[in-house]
């Protein structure tokens, strides 16, 4: 897309979504592109009277700085020597990068607009922590993190291998990876939640699958410690909603964060359960036309078992796909549950395999 069509996309949606309510303006900008929505959503955020009495020749400078600010190969960050752009989020861009040792890190750095704002230089910073703080095989490890003249930014560990969206988009899976991928995928996730650090972004382009059949989570961007969020007048934005407070992937999201409620361990759950099921039978439980028509899904429309769209899934599979779905997250199954639930499958099928070898 060039500049001036992505900038004509980005009118288009601010002028649909600056008059309505949050939760439809939050479906509405889920299916944009990073970029675009990140604009869209800081214009949303801006004082009116400000934006209306800024000079033109100033809001022109502020909209070129929100380009991606693209780094060179050879440039050093801190420590690290830029090889190339791996990939340009609404919060920051991603390169691969090598330390003094030579080794290679992806490095994350927070977009050069968002430097000067407390909420994402938080938010940043966070992701740093939560990431840092997990000492995990299936979590991406965090390297390094600080500052340095091209901004904030994060050194982790390089994942080479395909996304899950990639390995969804490949076909069927077979039924003793799936179930590795999946037990892999919960015990990160119960890791996470022991620690008291939610995820809040669980999707396909979030965990990766390493050469070696290792799954990594990645990118804890809108992780934030378990509990309460403290709603602060400073992040309101002049229409009166609250940054952050619908924040994730809406394919992904739960029916309790899509009603604007606190995130809780089983909201991931939930997430978690939204992948897998597409792992499984390669389709998605919300799936619609629109993201109207996903937002109606996840709230109301009745999940057809996974067994009917993949004959012969194990039932214990098919239940559990099912309960982490569950719309009341009292009913959902932790993390942890479903890791040894999956873990069980696991023993079941070495030892039917063991038999007829």
């Amino acid at each position: 897309m060039t500049a001036k069509a992505e900038w004509a996309e980005i009118e288009r949606l601010f002028n649909q979504a600056v008059d309505l309510p949050p939760h439809l303006r939050c479906a509405l900008l889920a299916s944009a592109k990073a970029p675009v929505r990140s604009e869209v959503e800081a214009l949303l955020n801006t004082d009116a009277e400000t934006f209306l009495s800024t000079p033109p020749v100033h809001l022109a400078a502020e909209l070129l700085d929100r380009q991606p600010s693209t780094l060179s190969p050879g440039q050093r960050v801190g420590n690290y020597e830029v090889e190339s752009l791996v990939t340009v989020g609404g919060m920051g861009e991603v390169y691969r990068a090598r330390d003094p040792s030579g080794t290679p890190v992806a490095l994350k750095i927070l977009r050069r607009h968002l430097n000067a704002s407390p909420q994402a230089a938080d938010r940043f910073q966070t992701e740093a922590r939560a990431a840092s703080a997990l000492c995990h095989p299936n979590i991406v490890m965090v390297c390094d993190s600080g500052e340095s003249a091209a901004g904030l930014f994060i050194a982790m560990e390089w994942v080479a291998g395909p996304t899950f969206r990639k390995l969804i988009d490949a076909g069927p899976v077979q039924t003793a990876t799936a179930i590795d991928l999946s037990a892999q995928a919960s015990r990160a996730l119960a890791a996470a939640h022991a620690a008291g650090i939610l995820h809040r972004d669980i999707k396909p382009d979030n965990l990766m699958l390493q050469s070696d059949g290792v799954l990594k989570i990645l990118d804890f961007g809108l992780a934030r410690l378990a509990g309460p969020v403290r709603l602060d007048p400073d992040t309101m934005g002049a229409s009166g909603t609250i940054s952050g407070t619908l924040s994730g992937t809406l394919l992904y999201m739960s029916p309790e964060i899509l009603r604007g409620e606190i995130a809780t361990s089983a909201s991931d759950v939930f997430s978690l359960g939204t992948l897998l099921y597409e792992l499984w039978t390669g389709q998605h439980p919300f799936a619609g036309e629109t993201p109207l028509d996903v937002f109606e899904a996840i709230e109301c429309r009745l999940v057809p078992a996974p067994s009917t769209l993949r004959p012969g899934l194990p039932a214990a599979i098919n239940n559990l796909l099912l309960r982490m779905l569950d719309r009341d997250p009292d009913q959902r199954p932790t993390a942890h549950q479903a890791c040894d639930c999956l873990t069980h499958e696991i023993s079941r099928v070495v030892r039917s395999v063991s038999r007829f070898s």
